[in-house]
This record gives C-alpha cells, structure tokens and sequence, in this order.
C-alpha cells in the first residue's frame, strides 16, 4: 500500500463477500490509515448476518478511524422486507440480523454515516417498496442496484438471478423513476437510475459515468490488483510481490479494452463524472437551484410574450417533424385494421377501460377478427398492457413515427384515447389524422373528452383533429361544448358516456358476484396526487398548493375518524395509474398515509404492489362497500361496477368530474374549501346505503351511437 500508485487515494472501502469475517481486517484498515498519506474515508459494506462480529468489527474499526480524524461510512445489504431479505439470502434471520445490527448504529457516535443497499434481482423485484418504506421509517438512506454477474463475486457465470423478465424490467424501471421523481438527492446517482433505465428498457449504451475507468483500483480478497471488479482481469496476483504502478500503467491496454468493449453495456452501479456536456448540464441545474435564474427571468417585462412565442415555435416544429415522417408498406390482408391513437403509452386503468370499450365496439362492426395497431408514445408501457388485457389480441405497438407512416393505408384511424387537451403530445396525432385523410382511412373520435384548453396554437391542433374526424362522438356534454368554442361545427355529433363504461359492462360475466359481509366493511380509495400545474392554472400558485395541502390533511383526518367510528372498516388505496407519466398513484398513497398511527391498523396496501391486469382492480371494486373517487376513471369504474362513490372534484368544477358525477346522481365534494365533516358525512352515508347497481350494456349509448356513425361512413 505503500507504492506510488495509492499515494492521492482519498476513499477506500471494505467490501465483500463478507468483509467482517476475515479476523485481520482491524490490521488492514490500520494498514489503509497508516499508509495512504490523502485518504479522508473508509467505508465498510456488510451483510450484517453475523451480526454479534459484525458489531465488535465496526467497534474496532470506528474507534481506530475517528482516532486519526477519518470519516467512516457503513452500508447495510439489505435485499427485501423482513423474509423477502431472508429468502434472498438464503438464511432465515438474517433480516431481523441486521435490525440489530442498525439499531447498534444508531446510537454509535463513531460511525459518520450508515446507508442501505439493495441489489435488484428476480427473487425481489416485485417487493422493492417495502424494504423503501422500512428505510425511510427509520430515517436511513437507501439506494437500489441491480444485481449483475460479477468478477470480483467469482458470479460471471451466474445468469439466472439477473435475467429479469419484461415484467421484471418493467417494475423495476417503474420504481426507479419513482425515487429519481421523489426521493434520490444526488444529481450524479439520479443521473446513474436515469442511465440504468435506458439500458434496461431500450438496450442505450450506458451514460453514467464511472470512477473505475479512470480513477479507480480493486484489490480483491487474494491480493490482485484489477481496474473495476466487474470486468477486469488480475493485473498481479499479489500487490505485496510486485510493482502496483507498473502493473496498473503497463495494462493500459486492458483497460482500453475494458471501456470500448464492456462499459456500454455494464449496469453495475458505480458512479463518477459522466460526459463533459451532461455534466455541464448538472452544474448549470445546481447553480440554477441556488441563484433561481429562471424565476427571475420569468419576473421580467416582456417575458411571458417571449415564453409564449418560443413554445410556439417549439410546437410548430415538432409537428412538421411528425409530417415528414415517411410512409411504410402495410401488408394486404382480408380482415379489416385499425390504428388507434391517443395517450397510450402512458395510460392509467381508466384508459385500459377506454380501449378495451373502443375495441369492443370496433369488432363488433368490423370482425372479431379485426387487426390493431396501437400507437404508443412510449411503448413499452403499452406492451405491457398488451399482455394483460385479452383484447390487444391481433393488436400490434407501435412508436408515433411508425403509427404516422401506417396511417394512410389503415381502413380506420380513431383517436380512443382520453381527452383532446392542451398538451405538446398532440403533435403527433394530428400529423396521424392528416395522413389519414391523405389516403383511404375513415377517421373517428370515438367516445373522447375535450379539455381542458389552453394556448391557442393547442387548441388549434385540437380544433384540427376533430374537423379531420369522420365521426366525433363525445364522452358529455361539456366536451361537446369545449368543441364547438374553438370553431368545430358539432350539429351532427352525438354525446354518450366514457366508453369505459362498455369495457366494464363487457367482462360484467367474469367478474364475481358481490357479496356482503356483516363482519367487514370495505372502503375502497381512487386518490391521486392533486394536479394543480394542469387544473389549477388560473389561479395564484401558492393558493393552489393551499387547496392541495388542505385535501390531503383532510383525507387523513376524516379517514382517521372514520376507522375509529367503524372497528370493522377496511381502507384499500387503489392506484389507477401505475407508471410515473401519470404520477404513480403508489408513491402517492404512501407519502400520504406515512407516520399516520391512526390509520396504520386499518390500511391494506395490499393493491399497491407490482401493477396487475385490470381485471384484478375490478375485482377490487366489485369487493368494496364504498369508494372515495378523486380520479376520473375511479368514479367511472365505481358507477360502472355498482359501487356506492363519492366524488371529489379535482378539476376544480371546470370539466368531466362534475359532468360525470351530475349524469349519473353520483355526491360531489369541491376541492376548494374541502372540510373534514363533509368528507366524513359523505363516506358514512355511502358505507350505510343499500349497495348500488353495476350499470349494464343495455342502460349505455356509446356502442349504438358508434355503430351507427360506423354505418353511415363504412370504409
């Protein structure tokens, strides 16, 4: 340790395997303080199994660091939630192990800092969240890695473990996006999940920055010296007979190797410097969160116009890059098909009901045999809900460009997808709807809302695509309305109901019978974040974030008494979205009821696991007393189903919540002035009624009104 090459060493860490079963490791942190001259922080990583061992070592160690004036940082591995952590480890105990191991930490001074590891494989990625919420209980910061075959491990040649499904991938990438979005502090390890995300979803070459391309030395447990522990070979066998400067210098050519034929595609979670540009990038973000840069900007005169004709031009350009997207060849078959569009790629629960209605009504006209393309914003969401949902049968993905090109040769194009609203990912669809147009496709907005509206050049676009429809049928009213504003001469259109509605009357037969039990009260939740930035525009920000404020303290607060009132109550947090495009409910519910004793007996977050089929959630609501629905398709497929709903109004009265809760004779509490004892009344009265009735096919006008708008323009 004495050679050249460790003399600006500054961190080195103990790592294993097991570091603390090796009974010389108090002789080589000695060794690590007495002979690297810069060395400012040793850090050890444990298992913590051995935890009576693992306690005297980090007391050695502690006392010796804090005596030369170091810094000393302890990782804990754990890998799961009580017997998920046991199982995969292979030792019963071993999470009960560590507890004791952290709870020894907790009150040893001599330890700087103390932080979770977990490492990512099959046998726990479905159970990350829990291990999340132990963590942040306790106030220990943990971060997430997924696991990889590893040299140093004597692991290459272990596959099995690290194969993760699509599924697998898809939860995993689900979660990371969530921690980046509201938990992980550091730019560079925000930056590292960003990274991993792309190489586990779209095989991208890794863009993370690495310490050991540069930087960075490995000795393992026989002496060797190696470049990263991942994928290097031994440079020596043994760093006490030989040279270390030689031999790390005169391998350049290993290492070379290493970083132009491994590093793309190495997911292991080292971090460093990453690319000049990005890194320039991260500066300039932290000194904007400093200095506040752009708030001051945005203060000066003349910078709304500005802002506004710059997003203009943003949009224009991003749509004539849709329009020059080429055509593509689409194979002659007998059946007829139909390219659907709107915003899947992104979709919640809700718009698998929207599609699955869409869908339904399609083959009824067409052919059970029809053929579907459906266009993704981001795809691999929506093949996700390929493989739930038993009617994306003969249903192919596609991106936005590739959907552009088919549209011109499709028999329909239909915009199915939640409302026309003022949003930039309109871009694409009205480039779809114009190549449509240019070809032999009949064009239809099937059962779409309209709204909320919002800067000229959008509601433009919007005004375009339902003028470029064949067929408009509207999910109420009020979206009929918003059409006719802008200019789109709506005489002709007919209003129906979200076709959600039809989806779940549909598989009404594959669901079970409702039953009552006197011993058990179910309360069902279809919360979500409160979405001031686009329902809350037209008012001041800082009353916007005191109408958000108040609804959650006063959803735990009247649920609170609510449980207290009722033993037999059961509370059941539902996510209608589960992908963080849409503010993953999930994340949602768990902040909200945190550290909320009250409610901690009564709570079953059974339903905020891994995202299931839509089946499984109707299911869930067909089993519930009464639903509190905040979003939209919570109070459809409440009404749908026969669920006693109470509706909260997060549009703030201006749209589609308060149309659907008036058609339907449904109560709706208004956000602004949201007060515990009329939320608590509503629940109490909802929980008390007679159960309500699933509203069937034949009480619904979405399929006559389409099947007949489909006649009169059959392609």
């Amino acid at each position: 340790m004495s050679s050249e090459l460790f003399r600006s060493v500054e961190g080195i860490g103990f790592n294993g395997g097991e570091p603390t079963l090796r009974d010389d490791l108090i002789e080589l942190v000695e060794v690590a303080l007495n002979q690297l001259p810069n060395l400012k922080q040793i850090s050890l990583i444990t298992n913590a199994y051995k935890y009576m061992q693992v306690i005297e070592q980090i007391e050695k160690i502690g006392k010796l660091v804090k005596a030369r004036g170091k810094y000393f940082d302890v990782m804990v591995s754990l890998d799961g939630f009580e017997e998920v952590h046991d199982r995969v480890r292979g030792r019963t105990g071993n999470f009960e192990n560590a507890k004791k191991v952290l709870a020894f930490l907790s009150d040893f001074d001599q330890v700087d800092n103390v932080r979770i590891g977990c490492t990512v494989i099959r046998e726990n990625v479905f159970h990350l969240a829990d291990l999340f919420e132990f963590c942040v209980s306790r106030g220990l910061y943990i971060k997430y890695r997924q696991g990889v075959p590893h040299q140093r491990l004597y692991t290459e040649n272990l596959l099995d473990p690290y194969a993760l499904t699509f599924e697998e991938k898809y939860e995993f990438v689900e979660f990371l996006e969530g921690l980046i979005k509201y938990y992980e502090p550091s730019p560079l390890q925000r930056f590292f999940y960003r990274s991993l995300i792309d190489q586990i979803l779209h095989d991208k070459p890794r863009a993370a920055g690495c310490d050991w391309q540069h930087r960075g030395a490995t000795i393992t447990a026989k002496g060797e010296l190696a470049y990263c522990a991942v994928k290097s070979k031994a440079l020596m066998n043994n760093i006490a007979d030989g040279d270390p400067l030689k031999a790390y210098f005169d391998n350049k050519p290993h290492l070379e190797e290493i970083i132009a034929n491994e590093c793309a595609n190495c997911h292991h979670d080292y971090v460093g410097l990453p690319s000049p540009a990005v890194y320039r990038q991260m500066v300039l973000s932290r000194i904007e969160e400093r200095v506040g840069l752009k708030k001051r900007l945005r203060q000066m005169p003349g910078f709304t116009v500005l802002n506004r004709l710059r997003q203009r031009r943003g949009y224009s350009k991003q749509l004539q890059y849709y329009r020059t997207q080429s055509d593509l060849p689409l194979a002659s078959v007998a059946v007829k098909q139909v390219l659907i569009c709107g915003w899947y790629g992104t979709e919640t629960l809700g718009d698998k009901g929207i599609i699955g209605g869409v869908m339904h009504v399609l083959r009824r006209q067409l052919g059970e045999d029809t053929r579907f393309v459906v266009v993704a914003l981001f795809p691999y969401i929506s093949e996700m809900t390929r493989r739930q949902m038993p009617e994306f049968r003969n249903t192919r993905i596609v991106a936005p460009e590739e959907g552009i090109g088919l549209a011109r040769n499709m028999d329909y194009v239909v915009f199915g997808g939640g409302p026309l609203m003022a949003i930039d990912s309109l871009a694409p669809m009205q480039a779809i709807f114009e190549r449509a147009k240019q070809g032999q496709a009949r064009t239809v907005v099937a059962g779409c809302g309209v709204g909320p509206l919002g800067d000229v050049w959008h509601n433009e676009s919007i005004a375009s695509i339902l003028r470029l429809a064949d067929i408009r049928v509207y999910r109420d009213a009020r979206s009929r309305d918003y059409a006719q504003q802008i200019g789109v001469d709506v005489a002709q259109d007919p209003v129906t109901e979200d076709p959600a509605f039809t989806w779940l009357a549909s598989i009404a037969g594959q669901l079970p019978s409702k039953t009552l039990d006197p011993e058990r009260q179910i309360l069902l939740l279809g919360l979500r974040d409160f979405p001031y930035q686009e329902y809350a525009r037209h008012i001041p920000l800082a009353h916007a974030l005191a109408i958000r404020d108040n609804y959650e303290k006063v959803v735990v607060e009247a649920l609170s008494l609510l449980a207290a009132k009722r033993p037999n109550l059961l509370i059941r947090p539902l996510p209608m979205c589960t992908n963080h495009f849409g503010s993953d409910d999930r994340w949602f519910y768990r902040r909200l009821f945190r550290q909320q004793p009250k409610l901690e007996a009564v709570l079953d977050y059974s339903l905020l696991g891994p995202e299931m089929a839509p089946l499984p959630y109707c299911e869930a609501f067909v089993a519930a007393d009464a639903l509190l629905a905040m979003r939209f398709h919570s109070l459809v497929f409440g009404l749908g189903l026969g669920v006693n709903s109470v509706g909260m109004d997060y549009t703030l009265g201006k749209g589609k919540v308060r149309s659907l809760a008036e058609r339907f004779g449904a109560p709706l509490l208004g956000m602004t002035d949201l007060k515990v004892e009329e939320l608590l009344t509503a629940l109490e009265r909802a929980l008390d009624a007679p159960p309500a009735m699933p509203i069937s096919m034949e009480q619904l006008s979405f399929v006559p009104a389409l099947l007949a708008k489909l006649q009169e323009v059959k392609a």
